[in-house]
């Protein structure tokens, strides 16, 4: 491939998608409590519980002194059942996060609930030896305390609430915050609401996700009870594992696209929960279908109804009287699309076509960019003549590569695409270069992707469930991943027209395919034993891998042709085993994972540069020790294969093609000295690049602010870090367009301008 590009600035050939970039947030990783949301104090409502997970309790969170119980005689509200009851002398102690952060001169506001038999005063400290007050609390019926401390200096300790020898009080919602410069307590944690502003999204979706369906119908996230003051709000388990506070709910949600300057775009279930529930996809009841179905016009009444209506009027109770504007609704999340999703699906968009056809309806299309469940969401979406599709995809950077004019093919008259979560699976450099790759070819078909959104957006270190993220941070730090500033550089600089553009001097990149490659096993959880081993005819000693081995090599293999079965037996251990045909990381090889998860499924992965990509799932039942089960593994050039006990699981073809590494994409706007051309350009390719953008059509002199991000290698970075790298910004001027060097693994966003 040359080291000399010339990217041709060509005609406006549509309109740019003027939404085309926004937010998903969803209260997973600590995303919210603990994180976006500035509440200090973890389990204020002592609400934790063990069904929630194994090592949760109503005091999580808490240390004791002395006599404290938690009980749930006469509560604070019937939605807020526990609280702490501390008889003298006690305390009780709450860490927040990983300990609560005190800055020296910043103010907090602590505000609790208490109540007593006599007249008692507690003595709160923020310690050790940070900040302390006193409250008094009247003997009686729950009242509302609220004091301001000022640490004295920056550290991380605990927030003490003490009562005396030989009195009593009860304590709930125990609440710490820090103050706006209002006076105000603040809803959101500052430096990551300004993490969030600076990618200036046009949208946030919310609040899920798999949130939003819920893990069974009981767990179905319903907006009602994520309004009004926070006592009186449902608390819940979090489908991931942990508990939700609803300290951010809908009113919050939409507080903070007001404070994003975006518009919103909730997500309803679509009826039925998610798929993997207990028991499988449940769907809501018939005879509660009709008041469901209400709940979710009443939340478009809440966002837009006027105050004259019932539930706009809730919402200026709340003090916003303006209404929020809602304009899109997502409905549905990942779905089985099975009879009872259609059917409940159908009904709920019908009825908010009826009462409100200036709501443009999501659908969804499963949770991935392929198998049954996208086959067949799609003709259904088609047939319903829904707007708009959910998609989801996260692949291997190999998969973007090769993907870019994947929309390219879609039918432009609809229904038009949302790309609700989408990543590059790891938080290196590679990916984030390939995440912006595609970008560029999401914003080349504006006629079919109108919506997109990175997924997950954040993850507190030590508290994640989900890899990559966006957005990673503790208790006083903001990791921003190399995807972030990618993202930030596609939001930041947009345009109004998309222009064609001529790329010369880039090649597709193949990878070199090795002779032969090893069929290797490994078992990371048990003890399997490969019995009757028969390789193209040939027969193979029988093998036994065990935990905490690499596994055996079984033969040499032909990469592209090869026939290869055993039978497997699991003698102890939980899960299952991998079967790999391919070289080890950083080749690629295809993987065959059966029983990996929880003794259930098959699942075939292609992996590529140490990362996986998912190709195909069949479900199967768990995996029993001493059960031998017969597997067959056929690869013929691009098509695989897989067998078990005689039953076709798998039938697939791989994507061989190219990549394209080198990339160009443009977009024009209007300025106040003339058109203005944004140019993204991607080299993720070991070489540098001496780079020529040409306006041939508008000739003249040409001035240029250039954001890059260059300098690490395409393996640099990991989750949980920062970026190992920053975009710097530089100016270039030039003549009928400009000229620039483009490093290796680097991506540059440039906007060009007449000079001056």
């Amino acid at each position: 491939m040359s080291n000399r590009i010339t990217v041709r600035v060509g005609a406006a050939v549509a309109d740019a998608a003027p939404e085309l970039w926004g937010l998903f947030i969803e209260d997973l990783n600590d995303a919210l409590d603990g994180g976006l949301n500035a509440e200090l104090v973890r389990n204020g409502d002592f609400e934790f519980d063990p069904s929630e997970r194994d090592d949760f309790h109503h005091l999580t969170g808490w240390t004791t002194e002395g006599a404290v119980e938690v009980r749930t005689a006469s509560p604070l509200h019937p939605n807020n059942r526990h609280h702490a009851s501390l008889s003298g002398p006690a305390a009780v102690a709450n860490s927040g996060w990983d300990g609560i952060r005190a800055t020296a001169g910043e103010r907090l506001r602590l505000s609790l609930f208490a109540r007593a038999t006599a007249p008692t005063r507690l003595t709160v400290t923020i310690g050790p030896g940070l900040a302390s007050t006193e409250l008094d609390v009247a003997p009686g019926e729950w009242r509302r305390l609220e004091a301001d401390l000022t640490p004295t200096a920056t550290a991380s300790g605990e927030l003490r609430i003490a009562v005396p020898a030989g009195a009593d009080a009860d304590l709930d919602a125990v609440s710490l915050r820090p103050l706006g410069e209002d006076g105000e307590p603040l809803q959101f944690r500052p430096d990551l609401l300004q993490a969030l502003k600076d990618l200036a999204p046009s949208f946030v979706r919310f609040p899920g996700g798999c949130l939003a369906h819920g893990y069974g119908l009981a767990n179905l996230y319903h907006w009602k009870d994520t309004i009004g003051p926070r006592w009186k709000r449902v608390q819940t388990r979090n489908i991931w594992a942990y508990h939700q506070s609803r300290q951010i709910g809908y009113t919050e949600y939409f507080e903070l696209c007001e404070a994003l300057g975006a518009t919103a775009i909730p997500i309803v279930a679509a009826g039925v929960c998610c798929q993997n529930s207990p028991g499988g996809q449940h769907a809501i009841a018939e005879s509660q279908m009709d008041d469901y179905i209400q709940d979710v016009l009443d939340l478009i009444e809440f966002a837009n109804g006027g105050p004259e209506t019932r539930w706009g009027a809730k919402r200026a109770e709340y003090g916003h009287p303006e209404p929020y504007g809602l304009r899109h609704l997502g409905v549905g999340n990942e779905d089985e699309i099975t009879d009872d999703f259609r059917d409940r699906y159908a009904r709920i968009e019908d009825a908010v076509r009826e009462a409100h056809p200036e709501i443009t309806v999501i659908g969804t299309s499963g949770p991935a960019t392929h198998g049954p469940d996208f086959e067949a969401g799609w003709p259904y979406a088609r047939e319903r003549g829904t707007a708009i599709v959910d998609e989801h995809g996260y692949h291997s950077p190999r998969w973007l590569h090769q993907n870019l004019d994947r929309y390219a093919a879609y039918d432009p008259e609809g229904p038009q695409v949302y790309l609700g979560e989408y990543a590059g699976c790891t938080s290196r450099v590679r990916s984030a270069l390939a995440e912006a790759a595609y970008m560029i070819g999401m914003e080349r078909n504006p006629g079919v992707v109108r919506l997109a959104s990175y997924a997950p957006l954040l993850a507190r270190v030590g508290h994640s469930q989900w890899t990559p993220d966006l957005i990673y941070f503790t208790a006083d730090e903001v990791r921003r991943s190399a995807s972030y500033y990618v993202q930030r550089a596609f939001g930041a600089e947009r345009g109004e027209r998309v222009r064609a553009v001529e790329l010369e001097g880039a090649a597709p990149s193949t990878r070199p395919v090795p002779e032969t490659v090893p069929a290797h096993v490994r078992a990371p959880r048990a003890t399997v034993a490969f019995n009757d081993i028969v390789v193209d005819g040939r027969a193979i000693p029988d093998a036994v891998a065990v935990p905490g081995d690499d596994g055996v090599a079984l033969a040499e293999i032909d990469p592209s042709a090869v026939d290869i079965e055993f039978t497997a037996i699991r003698r102890a251990g939980s899960d299952g085993f991998e079967l790999r045909l391919g070289s080890d990381d950083p080749l690629g090889s295809v993987r065959l994972h059966l029983g990996m998860s929880q003794g259930r499924d098959t699942v075939v992965f292609r992996r590529d540069d140490g990362i996986d990509d998912w190709l195909s799932t069949r479900r199967r039942p768990e995996w029993s020790d001493g059960e031998p089960v017969r597997v067959r593994v056929r690869l013929d050039g691009p098509r695989l294969q897989v067998w078990i006990d005689g039953n076709l699981h798998h039938d697939l073809e791989q994507d061989l093609r190219p990549e394209q590494r080198v990339v160009a994409g443009a977009l024009s706007r209007g300025g106040t000295g003339g058109t203005e051309y944004v140019v993204r350009l991607v080299n993720a390719e070991d070489t540098e690049k001496t780079v020529r953008i040409e306006l041939g059509h508008d000739p003249g002199a040409v001035a240029a602010d250039v954001e890059l991000l260059a300098g690490a290698g395409p393996d640099d970075g990991a989750f949980f870090e920062a970026s190992p790298v920053l975009p710097v910004r530089v100016a270039v001027e030039g003549e009928d367009g400009i000229d620039l060097v483009l490093p290796p693994w680097s991506f540059a966003s440039a906007v060009l301008r007449p000079a001056a």
